[in-house]
């Protein structure tokens, strides 16, 4: 009798950990309601799978509401309860690493590349495919080769602004 009351409160107390997978959990509530059912408790597939959907983690709150709303909880197998859950781990998981697993290959293909590209260079409105800043003369420093063609960085060709500033129309103004 005091074996069936622990077991019983063990019962109350479970909770998935935020650690835990599906099986897993699934597993030590199966070993537990079979540890109930021996020493002579009658628990119903309908009860322990309210206990499975009431106790999951929080990262299954949603799918938790989609079952609770869609299926029979009456008629609900433990089986099915589990691949339903399972599949939705399944897509958190898939989720979850597909972003470092992309990263890391957008990082390979980027330093294997070959093409040039960066900040100031055949980008923007520059100077003879030099990008934004630079002069004719490489000797001379970008800020004396503005303060020189009357115009700073981030003017297109010729020194004509395009719109950022005070002044619009000719950059020399």
């Amino acid at each position: 009798m005091a074996r069936l009351q622990t077991l019983r409160g063990e019962f109350d107390m479970l909770r998935m950990k935020e650690s835990e997978s599906v099986e897993d959990y699934f597993n030590r509530v199966i070993s537990l309601v079979n540890q109930l059912r021996i020493n002579g408790e009658q628990i119903e597939d309908q009860r322990v799978a309210k206990k499975i959907l009431l106790s999951m983690s929080r990262k299954f709150e949603y799918i938790v509401v989609a079952i609770e709303e869609s299926k029979d909880l009456s008629t609900l197998s433990l089986d099915s309860l589990m691949g339903s859950l399972q599949s939705h781990e399944l897509r958190l998981k898939q989720f979850d690493s597909g972003p470092i697993e992309q990263a890391f290959q957008s990082q390979v293909s980027f330093k294997g590349s070959s093409r040039r590209g960066g900040r100031g260079f055949a980008r923007g409105r520059g100077r003879n495919n030099q990008g934004r800043g630079y002069a004719n003369d490489q000797k001379k420093t970008n800020a004396d080769s503005a303060r020189d063609y009357g115009y700073s960085r981030g003017r297109g060709d010729y020194g004509y602004s395009r719109g950022r500033g005070r002044a619009r129309g000719r950059g020399r103004e």
